[in-house]
């Protein structure tokens, strides 16, 4: 039987969500997907996700993909029958037909995730949805000497959600790179793959460091000490977006 491998790129607002994995209330963003897509082919579907985000994360560039014995339908059909079923913060941005052994997950290479804070007194109420708001003035030099610790292959334990079923807690971080303009403090990430609540644990620990001005040998002793309770608070996630997947070595 003739089949597609579609790919979907898409963005959404998590803010009303209860994150990408399907659940039995069904206010997840893969179960909207599941629902817009089976309204399409009249039967159920499985769907291959790039990287699980929590409730309240964004992302301006997820993947899935999925397969499907429905083939009267082009790209931009899908596209535009898709962003007609689906709500107004879930958009499908870009729909490619692709090999039969393209896997959303497993052939992902990289993930990119950006972490916003607005470093004023105030925020605006236009970016409360998008920001976290950190009133406290930012040393981005003494942050960016405690993000250099976390680059390359460590085990991340004392990063990871005690919820987190990973088998391993080894993973590889690519870069973490800060940059700042004017208020606008942006946290990038680019890793091989991330546990549950990892980057927001990171955060927290920065920030945790930062306040108390303690020395970048702090950082490394908390992720050699593989132990949740040595890093700092899980910060909020309103100011986490996914940005990118990466199919190709950078």
């Amino acid at each position: 039987m003739n089949s597609y491998n579609i790919k979907l790129i898409l963005s959404y607002d998590g803010t009303n969500y209860n994150g990408y994995q399907s659940q039995e209330n069904g206010n997840t963003i893969e179960d909207n997907l599941k629902k817009a897509i089976s309204k399409i082919t009249q039967k159920k579907i499985k769907l291959y996700c790039a990287g699980r985000t929590d409730t309240g994360v964004h992302a301006e560039a997820q993947v899935v993909n999925f397969i499907t014995d429905k083939i009267n339908m082009n790209e931009e059909n899908w596209l535009l029958a898709l962003n007609s079923i689906l709500p107004f913060d879930i958009r499908i941005l870009k729909v490619d037909f692709v090999e039969k052994d393209f896997n959303a997950r497993k052939s992902a290479l990289y993930r990119e995730y950006w972490y916003q804070i607005i470093n004023s007194i105030t925020i605006s109420a236009l970016q409360n949805r998008y920001f976290t708001h950190y009133k406290n003035p930012l040393n981005i030099e003494l942050l960016q000497e405690y993000c250099n610790i976390l680059i390359g292959k460590h085990d991340f334990t004392s990063f990871s959600a005690l919820s987190d079923t990973s088998k391993s807690k080894i993973r590889y971080i690519h870069s973490i790179k800060i940059d700042k303009q004017d208020n606008l403090v942006v946290i990038k990430f680019i890793g091989n793959a991330f546990l549950h609540k990892m980057i927001r644990t990171i955060i927290g620990t920065l920030l945790k460091l930062h306040r108390f001005e303690m020395p970048v040998k702090e950082m490394k002793n908390i992720l050699n000490k593989k132990d949740r309770k040595k890093a700092g608070p899980t910060f909020s996630p309103r100011g986490l977006i996914f940005k990118k997947v990466y199919y190709e070595p950078l």
